[in-house]
C-alpha cells in the first residue's frame, strides 16, 4: 500500500498540534519531516545536515534553518508579511525580497528531504502557508507522487491574496499539488471565486477543475483534536493539581481568555468586556476572574512583546478602577505553562472566551471542550469569525468586536443552569467525537488517493494508508 509522508513546520514544541500529527502517525505509520526547531550555520546547500529517527509505529526527519532562513524567511517574510495577508490585514504586511529567497530556501530544504526519503506509492501531506512554495520544488525533482496541501490559516477574501508581491510564484506551485484543503467552506470559496477570476478553469466536478493542464481538487477538512491525547492531560498529576489550585483560589465565575499575542486575536475586546459585565452586573464584584493566558512564546516574536505590553496595561487599567485589596477582576498570567497544567486551568474554568478576530482552526475551543467534566461542564463563547465555529454546534457564537454582546453572552453563560450547559456540552462533545484527528486524516487522504468515503464518519486504522518499515527509495 501507499505510506505517508507529513511534512509540516515545527514537531519540537509541544502543542495540541504537534499531539494531532502524533496522533494520526502512530496510528497508521509514516514518515513525519519537519524542523528541529534550531538554527545553525550552514557552509552551502548541500552540507545541510537531517536527521532520521524513529519514533514507535513512525519514523521522523528533521533539519536546523539557517540563521538567515529562520530570521529573514520565517520571523520575517511569513510572520510579517503572509501572516497578515491571510488574517485580512494587508495593510499591515512587509516583503522584501531577501525574505522571499529565505523562504524559498526553507521550501527547499524540505524539498530536498521529501526527495531522498520518498518511494514511489508515497502520498505527500503539507501542511499549511510555511510550506507553500514546497510543490514546486517537489515537481522539479521529477516526482510524480500525489501531494496535497493544507491551510491552517484563512484563504484572504477577494483579491487580497494579490497583494503578496509573489502571489504568481505561489499560485503556480499551489496548482502543483493534487488536493488543496482548507478549513471552512468560506475559505475554500473565498479561493475559488479569486482563481476563477485570475485564470481560464476548466470545472470538471463541484470540488475539481482543471488548469494548466493538470487537474485540481480543493476540499474542506476541519481539523480535529486528539481525544487520546485529552484522556492523557486529564489523567497526569499537573492537570489534577493545577485544577484543584485554581478551585481553591480562584472565585467560583472564573472565565478563561487566552490564544496567541497578535493582532487579530481579540483580546483587548475580552478586557473591554470584563469592564462591561461588571459596570452593569454588581453581582460579579469581587465574585469573578478573567485568567488572561499570556506567554510571550504565544506569540510572533516581533510583536509579541509589544502586544504583551500593551495587554498588560489595559488589564492593570481595569484592576486599579474595579480591584481591591484582596481581589483583581484580571489575572493576566505570562508563565509558560506546561500542556498538563494548561488543561489544570480549562477544567477549572467556567467560561472559555475563544474570540479571535480571525482564525483558521482554534483548536484552543476544542480542547476546552474537550478536558471538561460531563458531569458539571463550563460553557464555550466562541467567535463567529473562528475556524472552528461551522463546527461547534452547542457554543454560544459571538461577534467579537461586540463587547456589550459578548458581556451578555458571559453573563448568561455564568448564569446557565446545570441541565442547559450539560446538553450544550453533549452537543459539542459528540461534533469532537464524530470529527477527530483521525477523520481529519482519513478524509483528506482518501481525497488524495481518490478513494470512495467511507460509510462511517468514525475511520478505523486499516481506512489509512500505512507505511512499511522497509523503505525502497527512489
Amino acid at each position: 500500500m501507499s505510506g505517508l509522508i507529513l511534512v509540516s513546520h515545527n514537531q519540537s514544541q509541544r502543542s495540541t498540534l504537534t499531539a494531532v500529527y502524533d496522533g494520526i502517525l502512530s496510528r497508521q505509520g509514516g514518515l513525519w519531516i519537519s524542523w528541529n526547531g534550531e538554527s545553525t550555520v550552514v557552509p552551502h546547500e548541500g552540507a545541510r545536515s537531517y536527521a532520521a529517527q524513529q519514533q514507535g509505529q513512525y519514523e521522523t526527519v528533521t533539519f536546523p534553518y539557517t540563521p538567515a532562513e529562520l530570521e529573514e524567511g520565517y520571523h520575517t517574510y511569513i510572520h510579517k508579511g503572509l501572516w497578515p495577508v491571510f488574517h485580512q490585514r494587508p495593510d499591515m504586511a512587509r516583503f522584501s525580497a531577501s525574505g522571499f529567497q529565505e523562504y524559498k530556501n526553507i521550501n527547499k530544504a524540505y524539498a530536498r528531504a521529501i526527495c531522498e526519503n520518498a518511494t514511489p506509492d508515497d502520498v505527500i501531506w503539507l501542511q499549511d502557508y510555511h510550506l507553500l512554495g514546497c510543490a514546486t520544488f517537489i515537481r522539479e525533482e521529477g516526482l510524480t507522487n500525489s501531494v496535497g496541501i493544507f491551510l491552517h490559516q484563512p484563504f484572504p477574501a477577494g483579491r487580497m491574496f494579490e497583494s503578496i508581491p509573489e502571489w504568481r510564484w505561489f499560485t503556480d506551485s499551489l496548482l502543483c499539488c493534487d488536493l488543496i484543503g482548507f478549513q471552512t467552506v468560506q475559505d475554500r470559496n473565498n479561493f475559488l471565486v479569486w482563481l476563477e477570476s485570475e485564470f481560464r478553469l476548466e470545472r470538471l466536478e463541484a470540488d475539481s477543475f482543471r488548469v494548466h493542464g493538470r487537474i485540481i481538487r480543493v476540499g474542506v477538512f476541519p481539523v480535529g483534536i486528539d481525544l487520546d491525547d485529552v484522556e492523557s492531560l486529564r489523567e497526569s498529576n499537573s492537570c489534577a493539581f493545577m485544577e484543584m489550585q485554581c478551585r481553591e483560589s480562584l472565585p467560583e465565575n472564573s472565565v478563561l481568555s487566552g490564544g496567541h499575542l497578535d493582532e487579530s486575536s481579540g483580546l483587548p475586546y475580552r478586557i473591554s468586556t470584563l469592564e462591561v459585565l461588571l459596570r452593569r452586573h454588581e453581582c460579579y464584584q469581587k465574585n469573578i476572574t478573567l485568567l488572561q493566558l499570556a506567554p510571550p512564546s504565544a506569540g510572533h516574536a516581533h510583536a509579541a512583546s509589544q502586544l504583551g505590553h500593551a495587554l498588560e496595561a489595559q488589564c492593570g487599567e481595569l484592576n486599579g478602577v474595579h480591584g481591591t485589596m484582596n481581589w483583581y477582576p484580571v489575572n493576566y498570567l505570562t508563565h509558560a505553562y506546561s500542556r498538563e497544567e494548561q488543561a489544570g486551568l480549562y477544567r477549572a474554568s467556567r467560561v472559555a472566551l475563544v474570540t479571535p478576530l480571525m482564525a483558521g482552526m482554534s483548536l484552543m475551543a476544542k480542547m476546552y471542550v474537550a478536558l471538561q467534566d460531563p458531569k458539571n461542564p463550563g460553557v464555550l463563547i466562541l467567535s463567529q469569525f473562528a475556524g472552528a465555529a461551522d463546527q461547534m454546534e452547542g457554543a454560544i457564537i459571538v461577534n467579537p468586536y461586540d463587547p456589550d454582546a459578548m458581556a451578555s453572552a458571559v453573563h448568561r453563560a455564568l448564569q446557565m443552569p446545570l441541565h442547559e450547559r450539560r446538553s450544550l456540552h453533549a452537543r459539542l462533545l459528540k461534533g469532537l467525537h464524530m470529527q477527530n484527528n483521525h477523520h481529519w486524516a482519513g478524509s483528506f487522504l482518501r481525497t488524495l488517493n481518490d478513494e470512495p468515503t467511507a460509510p462511517s464518519s468514525l475511520l478505523p486504522p486499516a481506512v489509512l494508508p500505512h507505511l512499511s518499515s522497509s523503505r525502497a527509495r527512489y
